[in-house]
């Protein structure tokens, strides 16, 4: 499990372990991450309601979210209680006590994945520090695509350079010296060994790029990336 150096307390699963690297003629395209809408302030308490935090969210626009959120929530759970109803009073703090450990229960959660968890947990800690919320912090990842965006130009180059490479390995190295009766058996043996050890080389290398089998280049690969959740709710 990884640790969070600004979050020591965070801990992560490791998960990207064998990443496909993208060859220097290509460069990785982030895709947004996609999530569902947001919900309306006045959906009903089954509905999840989630602020979801980026790099450029501004730290109060988030948490006057949360706090809207809560506040219709506190709204709801009160509305269940009729003072004017003709009950006792202990029918009446049984109701109150209900619709308080209701309240409890309906989180408003604000979630953040990479560079963003250490804003989302900045506001968790603003909450955290005021006597009338309450968080609760769980972690986890997220699977995501990034597409590989090719540029032909320097494909053509890094083609060019590779052609040049194979041709050295396989020709300069190896001595063509002639025999009167045909090709030196040793010659054409040193000539076969350089060419097997270039093809082995090439194969390594494509296992570890983001190519397909015959060398070309992949439309897209996925990575997970690191997401923390922070649970707000009322006391």
């Amino acid at each position: 499990m990884a640790k969070s150096k600004a979050h020591p307390e965070l801990k992560f699963e490791k998960k990207n372990k064998k990443m496909q690297k993208v060859p220097s003629y290509a460069r990785i395209q982030k895709r947004p991450i996609p999530h569902p809408p947001s919900a309306s302030p006045y959906a009903g308490a089954k509905v999840p309601k989630v602020v979801y935090v980026s790099t450029n969210t501004p730290f109060m626009s988030a948490a006057k979210r949360v706090q809207k959120l809560l506040k219709q929530a506190e709204r709801r759970a009160s509305a269940k209680i009729d003072i004017s109803e003709k009950i006792s009073e202990k029918q009446k703090l049984a109701k109150f006590a209900e619709s308080t450990e209701e309240l409890k229960k309906e989180e408003v959660f604000i979630k953040a994945t990479g560079r963003a968890i250490e804003k989302a947990m900045s506001i968790g800690k603003w909450f955290e520090e005021k006597e009338d919320y309450a968080i609760r912090v769980n972690t986890g990842a997220v699977m995501v695509v990034d597409d590989i965006v090719e540029d032909e130009e320097l494909r053509r180059k890094e083609e060019k350079k590779e052609k040049k490479e194979k041709k050295k390995e396989t020709g300069s190295d190896v001595s063509m010296d002639m025999q009167a009766g045909g090709v030196d058996v040793q010659t054409t043996d040193a000539g076969e060994q350089a060419q097997s050890k270039t093809t082995t080389k090439e194969r390594k290398r494509r296992g570890k790029e983001a190519v397909d089998a015959n060398g070309d280049l992949l439309e897209s690969r996925t990575r997970w990336v690191n997401m923390v959740e922070i649970a707000v709710t009322l006391k």
